[in-house]
């Protein structure tokens, strides 16, 4: 072998290795190198990425209007998934169609905003303003009719709600966010919709108080109102929340507004269901002192008397000291209130004793009737059946505590059943082991 051929090799392969480690110290190629996360799954921090949730992705790019066809850099292939993205993007006529809707209704969104913003007041321009809201809620649900089960589509039926919502369409609007929230359970305008749809049944309850919807009442001209039982409408949409999505920030307070509005309209049961549904599965809400109130309220409003059950007076008083107790601050405030509900359970009581020991006393059973006259002398004391029972029970004392029978040869004539031996018993006295 020629021994100048393997010096110039030998020092073009040294030349070689030293352009290689000058190259890789510039660029920080290291071999000892740490990856982090960041650049596992994308550009890292060191190059000024930042990465968002997907609604601050959508809120950032959707008033910017992107280019139809993306750009490819020159010289450089596509991967399978640009192909294949770009298949879906480019070569669909409705996906095309779709995205050629969705931003008209951008644009025509944004002319609407822009004019209801300046309009200062002007019924014109207003007037303006709602015919564009109406006529992006349609461009929108054009184009999310073109491309179902896509992104596109979820946010075209949003923003297509949101346009009516606008323009006090809350009938199509409520209709379309119920139709989202069937398709897309777990949306990103989940927070958006919930409030949305609290604001209209409140709506709804609000103007159906002012002017009761009857059976038989109904709506042809007002989009902003259901076509029938606007109550119902509004409460079905109220227990849809706090059923469906009970962590929400919203769900207490779609609690409480049933709760109300069945109070306000006297249906007291369902009002008390509401108000327990609050207590027990909200504990942390706002409203739970005057949750707690208005269910003593309802407690109070439910008892029908002492011919009935007593449980309602039994809660009742009950809940007053766990309110006293949970609640000190509060009820320092409503001091005399909670004093006067007691003072009223505590009369009513009173009042049932009395009632069942009067019953006794009519059935001439009067040792039950002195048991019950002796017990509310001494457990009611402060209540004016006290000093009645005890008159009435010193009244009965000589009285035998059950009547006798009138004609007690009568009852002598029947055989008495013969006593049950018992089951097990030894051999010599039958008695029980």
């Amino acid at each position: 072998m020629n021994l100048g051929f393997l010096k110039t090799t030998n020092l073009f392969t040294s030349l070689v290795g030293l352009l290689i480690l000058s190259v890789c110290s510039t660029v920080g190629c290291t071999t000892n190198e740490k990856i982090t996360g960041d650049q596992l799954l994308g550009p890292g921090n060191r190059y000024g990425a930042r990465w968002n949730g997907s609604q601050d992705e959508y809120e950032t790019v959707r008033q910017v209007k992107p280019k139809l066809v993306a750009s490819t850099p020159s010289g450089k292939r596509k991967t399978a998934e640009q192909k294949f993205l770009d298949s879906l993007t480019n070569s669909d006529p409705e996906i095309e169609k779709a995205k050629q809707y969705f931003f008209e209704a951008e644009s025509i969104y944004n002319d609407a905003v822009r004019l209801r913003q300046t309009a200062n007041g002007s019924k014109t321009q207003l007037q303006q303003a709602g015919e564009l809201f109406l006529q992006a809620g349609k461009r929108y649900q054009q184009a999310g009719e073109y491309w179902s089960d896509s992104a596109l589509h979820e946010d075209s039926q949003f923003m297509a709600a949101e346009c009516y919502f606008f323009v006090n369409y809350y009938k199509h609007a409520n209709l379309l966010y119920k139709a989202m929230l069937k398709e897309y359970p777990n949306t990103r305008h989940l927070d958006r919709i919930q409030e949305k749809r609290f604001q209209i049944a409140k709506y709804w309850i609000e103007e159906d108080f002012k002017d009761a919807q009857g059976f038989l009442d109904f709506n042809f001209t007002d989009k902003s109102m259901p076509f029938n039982s606007r109550f119902s409408e509004a409460i079905a949409i109220l227990d849809k929340l706090r059923h469906d999505d009970p962590t929400s920030d919203m769900a207490d307070d779609a609690t409480m507004l049933v709760a109300d509005s069945y109070f306000k309209r006297e249906q007291f049961e369902q009002a008390h269901l509401a108000l327990n549904d609050l207590i027990t599965v909200f504990p942390e809400s706002e409203h739970q002192f005057i949750a707690n109130y208005m269910m003593l309220q309802c407690k109070f409003l439910l008892y029908r008397g002492p011919d009935y059950s007593g449980v309602y007076l039994d809660e009742g008083e009950q809940q007053v000291r766990d309110m006293r107790r949970q609640f000190p601050v509060e009820s320092q405030q409503y001091a005399e209130q909670l004093d006067k509900f007691a003072r009223q359970f505590r009369f009513m009581q009173a009042e049932r004793q009395w009632w069942v020991a009067q019953f006794y006393e009519g059935k001439e059973e009067f040792g039950a009737a002195k048991f019950y006259y002796q017990k509310v002398a001494q457990d009611f004391a402060d209540t004016p059946f006290a000093n009645r029972a005890f008159t009435r029970y010193n009244d009965l004392k000589g009285y035998p505590d059950r009547p006798e029978t009138p004609a007690q040869w009568l009852v002598d004539l029947f055989p008495e059943n013969d006593k049950v031996k018992p089951l097990i018993a030894n051999e010599m006295g039958g008695e029980l082991r």
